[in-house]
C-alpha cells in the first residue's frame, strides 16, 4: 500500500510515536488531533512530583471503593506532610525525611495515634507506588511503625444508657442509638442501611451491611428486642420519603453521618459525659462476651479479619479480671 499524501516514511521503518506529555504541561499538537496518550504521571525532569501522584492515588481509591470520609483523612494526611516541610518529589521521599517528619510531630505533642495515622497513610502511599512501578527508595518500607501506647477502652455504665436513651428524641435519633449500642456497627455503616438491607423472616432479623470497612460485606444479628424497635419505627415513625435509607430525617432527607455526629454532640452537651459513637462498638464487644457470646461470631459480627482488632474493642474492668479468680489460681 502506498504511503499516504504527504508522508515521507521509509520502509521497514515503524511509525514515530508521539511524545508522552509533562504531568501539567500542556497537550501536544498529536494529542489534540486524537491520538491516545497516557493519563499516567510522567517524569518532570526526572523527577516524579508527590503531589502528582497523590491526586493518582486517591482517585484509585475511589474507584477502588473506598469510602469518601477515608479519601478525605487521606488527604488531610498528605496536606499536613506538605504543609510541614515535606519533600516535592518521590526521589526524595526516604526512611530519614519519614522519621524526620515523624519526629517533628512528636516534638510538636501531636498523639500517638495521630502519628501513628501519618505513618500509616505515608507508608501505603508508598506501597502503592512501589505497585505502579514508580521509583521508590525501599527504605521507607522499611521503616517501623512508631508505638502506639495501649489504653484502657471506656465505656458507658448502665445508669449513662439509660440516660442516653431517654434524652434521645422519639424517631431516628432514639434507633439510631439503639442500632449502635445493640450490633457494634460503625456510624457510617448505620447510615447507609437501606430498607431493603433489613432482612426479617418472621423469626430472626439481620441487618445486611453492603460497604463496611475495606468495601467488605457482612450480615449482623438483631436481637428480638432491636428487632421490635426497628418494626415499630418503620410501621409509625419513619416519614414517607422516595429515599431508600432506613433512617430518615423528619425533612424527608436520609440521615448522614454528619447528622448522626451531631446529634451525638448535642446528647453530650445535654448530658455532660463523654458521648462517642465508637464508644458503643466498644460497649457492644464488652457486654457480647461478658455475657458468653464467642468470640469468633463477635470477630464476623464486628467485621474484622483477626482476633487481635477484635480484643481492642473489649473493656474487662477489674470486677471482671478478679471474678472467679481464686478458683482458677494455682496459689
Amino acid at each position: 500500500m502506498p504511503p499516504l499524501a504527504g508522508e515521507k516514511r521509509r520502509a521497514g521503518r515503524p511509525p514515530k510515536v508521539a511524545p508522552l506529555p509533562v504531568a501539567g504541561s500542556a497537550p501536544s499538537p498529536a494529542a489534540a488531533d486524537g491520538d491516545v496518550v497516557s493519563d499516567r504521571v510522567q517524569p518532570l525532569r526526572g523527577l516524579h512530583p508527590l503531589k502528582a501522584l497523590l491526586r493518582e492515588w486517591l482517585l484509585e481509591l475511589k474507584v477502588m471503593g473506598r469510602s469518601g470520609r477515608t479519601i478525605k483523612w487521606y488527604q488531610q494526611k498528605m496536606d499536613w506532610y506538605f504543609r510541614s516541610g515535606g519533600v516535592e518529589n518521590l526521589e526524595q521521599l526516604t526512611a530519614f525525611e519519614l522519621k524526620r517528619f515523624l519526629g517533628d510531630q512528636q516534638e510538636r505533642g501531636l498523639s500517638d495515634n495521630t502519628i501513628h495515622g501519618f505513618f500509616q497513610v505515608i507508608r501505603s502511599f508508598a506501597n502503592w507506588c512501589v505497585r505502579e512501578e514508580y521509583p521508590v527508595d525501599r527504605s521507607v518500607l522499611r521503616v517501623r511503625p512508631p508505638k502506639v501506647a495501649l489504653k484502657e477502652m471506656a465505656t458507658y455504665t448502665e445508669d449513662q444508657v439509660a440516660a442516653i436513651f431517654g434524652a434521645a428524641k422519639v424517631g431516628w435519633p432514639q434507633l439510631a442509638v439503639q442500632i449502635l449500642l445493640g450490633t457494634g456497627i460503625r456510624v457510617g455503616e448505620l447510615c447507609s442501611l437501606a430498607l431493603e438491607d433489613v432482612e426479617d423472616d418472621e423469626e430472626a432479623m439481620f441487618l445486611k451491611i453492603k460497604r463496611g470497612k475495606g468495601s467488605k460485606f457482612r450480615r449482623v444479628p438483631v436481637s428480638q428486642r432491636l428487632r421490635r424497635e426497628i418494626i415499630r419505627y418503620v410501621n409509625k415513625r419513619r416519614p414517607d420519603t422516595k429515599a431508600p435509607n432506613l433512617l430518615i430525617l423528619t425533612s424527608g432527607r436520609p440521615v448522614s453521618v454528619q447528622a448522626a455526629c451531631n446529634l451525638l454532640q448535642r446528647l453530650r452537651q445535654k448530658l455532660g459525659f463523654p458521648l462517642h459513637a465508637h464508644r458503643f462498638r466498644h460497649m457492644f464487644a464488652t457486654e457480647y462476651l461478658r455475657r458468653g457470646g464467642e468470640m469468633e461470631r463477635l470477630r464476623r459480627i464486628l467485621g474484622h479479619t483477626t482476633y487481635s482488632m477484635v480484643m481492642r474493642y473489649v473493656h474487662l474492668d477489674k470486677g471482671d479480671l478478679g471474678r472467679d479468680f481464686d478458683q482458677h489460681s494455682p496459689f
